[in-house]
């Protein structure tokens, strides 16, 4: 498709998504910004990679091996040191906040895989993770004042089997980490996550919709909404309040032609339209962080993987019209 009748087309869409008047704040390179774990959990090796793209902008999850938000104040002020001294801001501190079981519900077989993944990063109990959400979510809004960010990623509960009857449960452990945020003035945004409740933009925007708080809103994880077959543009998005949405997860996605299965891949190389997403975003008045996640390999090396990842996040940006 010519640019003109890509501009057209996009013209339409978001005019069909009640986006036509622009508060237009077109996304550039200033935007983009990469989990730094995904590159190397060396963060020094990480800042090398953020230099040879001219990144200034990070996601904290995993640093040394440890959740970021668990480290002791004195490292979380070296790495804020370090951060400062390579020209680079936090635009978001990613933690597993509300990544825990609802007691006595009925897990899907998805989560139940991902829960013991999950213990080889954050290394709790599960048994002791529920009632530990408020210890968890006070160390981490200390680790964002220190890092210098004001946002912190959260989940909504690993995925059960009939969310309609847990639905009031979530919402409310969802309300009351935010009556926290709210009293402290840090953002949590919410994940869509495949392997938890809010796993796409329909489900994430039903609770979005009833918890109106100015403190709770959205990491858009574009690919994620796959794993309940959603397809993120223009579908997913038209179900969003695009206010609500503050920060992005870039990676991409293609069908396994031998498997059907869906895998991830760079940026570029898969089927999500990141032209369309970006420009419709930029109408919407988005002006948040476009977030690498770059979750593949190359050889089993996770850096060869996200130069190309990275490399192609940036050529969307350079063809935004």
């Amino acid at each position: 498709m010519h640019r003109r009748e890509f501009c057209k087309t996009a013209t339409a869409a978001a005019a069909a998504l009640g986006l036509a008047a622009p508060a237009a704040a077109k996304l550039t390179r200033a935007n983009v910004c990469f989990l730094t774990d995904e590159v190397s959990r060396d963060l020094t090796v990480a800042l090398e990679f953020a230099a040879e793209f001219g990144v200034r902008l990070v996601e904290l999850r995993n640093v040394d091996g440890l959740y970021c938000f668990r480290h002791q104040p004195a490292r979380l002020k070296q790495i804020a040191a370090l951060l400062k001294q390579n020209g680079i801001r936090v635009a978001a501190l990613s933690t597993p906040l509300l990544k825990c079981v609802l007691p006595d519900s009925r897990l899907t077989e998805q989560s139940k895989r991902e829960i013991q993944l999950s213990l080889k990063d954050f290394p709790v109990p599960v048994e002791e993770q529920f009632p530990r959400q408020m210890e968890f979510l006070h160390q981490a809004i200390e680790a964002a004042r220190i890092l210098g960010t004001d946002q912190l990623r959260i989940f909504s509960y690993w995925r059960v089997e009939d969310r309609q009857k847990e639905r009031a449960r979530i919402v409310e452990g969802l309300s009351r980490v935010t009556e926290v945020a709210e009293k402290q003035k840090i953002r949590l945004a919410i994940e869509n996550e495949g392997a938890c409740n809010l796993a796409d933009c329909e489900e994430t925007a039903s609770v979005l919709n009833q918890l109106k708080s100015p403190w709770l809103g959205m990491v858009w994880d574009v690919v994620n909404g796959t794993s309940t077959g959603e397809i993120p543009w223009p579908d997913g998005f038209s179900k969003l309040d695009a206010k609500r949405i503050w920060h992005l997860h870039i990676k991409d996605s293609r069908r396994d032609p031998q498997t059907g299965r869906r895998q991830t891949c760079a940026v570029g190389d898969g089927e999500t339209p990141y032209l369309e997403i970006f420009t419709a975003l930029g109408r919407a008045g988005y002006t948040g962080a476009l977030s690498m996640e770059t979750h593949f390999t190359i050889d089993g090396k996770r850096e060869p993987a996200s130069r190309r990842s990275m490399q192609g996040l940036l050529r969307v940006i350079e063809n935004l019209a």
